[in-house]
């Protein structure tokens, strides 16, 4: 019974870093004195989406100025974790950019490209960490790794919209077709 014991045992702490492994695999999001640490290499993360004219706000669409360029990314780690699992890990972080829509630069065939950035906001998710389960953070067009930002004070419009009308744990991943395939959109 004492061989069978410790069997199990070995057996219980070779399992358990797997299982930490995929929390720690991500890069998790920073902090100090409870403001999010603007990430490193977010451009090396992963393209969701991408919108045109989907701005806040109730102006009505104008094809001939359509608004921004919004762009969603997540990091690379919770990634893979999604897809792995099926669902978001603890720390999963959203980047979403917003770019002026440009319509002249040359060389360039009819509509519109990427222009200069406006703003960025990243959406968090963890729920040991905030009270709704998730966080977000606006940033300046101009942050950069080592810049911080506040949380968007509990409930803000943000949270709100995000878990009335996204279709998936509070993402829009109706808007996302990188992923949408995967939860049933």
């Amino acid at each position: 019974m004492n061989k069978f014991f410790t069997l199990i045992l070995i057996s219980a702490f070779s399992i358990i870093p797997a299982v930490l492994q995929a929390q720690t695999d991500l890069e998790i999001a920073l902090y100090s004195n409870e403001q999010l640490i603007y990430p490193e290499r977010t451009d090396e993360w992963i393209h969701l989406g991408s919108s045109l004219g989907s701005e806040y706000g109730d102006k009505p669409f104008n094809s001939a100025e359509p608004g921004a360029i919004g762009v969603v990314q997540i990091e690379p780690a919770a990634y893979r974790y999604f897809l792995e699992h099926g669902e978001y890990a603890d720390g999963t972080m959203f980047l979403l950019s917003f770019y002026s829509a440009e319509a002249e630069s040359a060389p360039q065939l009819p509509g519109f490209v990427q222009g200069s950035m406006n703003a960025q906001e990243f959406h968090v998710i963890d729920s040991g960490r905030f009270n709704e389960g998730r966080g977000f953070f606006l940033f300046p067009p101009t942050a950069a790794p080592g810049a911080t930002s506040a949380k968007v004070p509990d409930g803000s419009e943000c949270v709100e919209c995000h878990m009335a009308e996204a279709a998936y744990n509070g993402t829009f991943t109706q808007f996302y077709p990188t992923i949408r395939h995967l939860i049933g959109d």
